[in-house]
């Protein structure tokens, strides 16, 4: 059986297991071509629980880690948001606590 490490969502189609930084990218490239209902894409690394950080065409970010409250931040750029969720896939869920703050 294969083990599910993280995933990645679509808010306009399936999800993908095991994704890597590229299919993350590949995702917010369509993502920026969306209608604003379906406007999101989110990430979910699992630990003991699910880690999310999800974005939004108008880089509205939630955080959603499993030891900490929701965080809802906005990102200036497309470029902020790879390197939170390069941060992610690393599992350095401080850092990326840190960036947003």
């Amino acid at each position: 059986m294969i083990q599910i490490e993280n995933y990645l969502q679509r808010a306009w189609s399936d999800s993908e297991d095991n994704i890597t930084l590229d299919d993350i990218i590949l995702a917010i490239d369509e993502l920026k071509e969306m209608d604003d209902e379906n406007d999101a894409i989110w990430v979910s690394v699992i630990g003991d629980d699910e880690n999310i950080v999800e974005v939004r065409k108008n880089l509205t970010l939630i955080i959603d880690f499993e030891d900490d409250e929701l965080i809802e931040s906005k990102a200036n750029s497309w470029d902020e948001v790879i390197e939170l969720y390069k941060l992610l896939l690393e599992k350095d869920f401080d850092q990326i606590i840190e960036k947003i703050k």
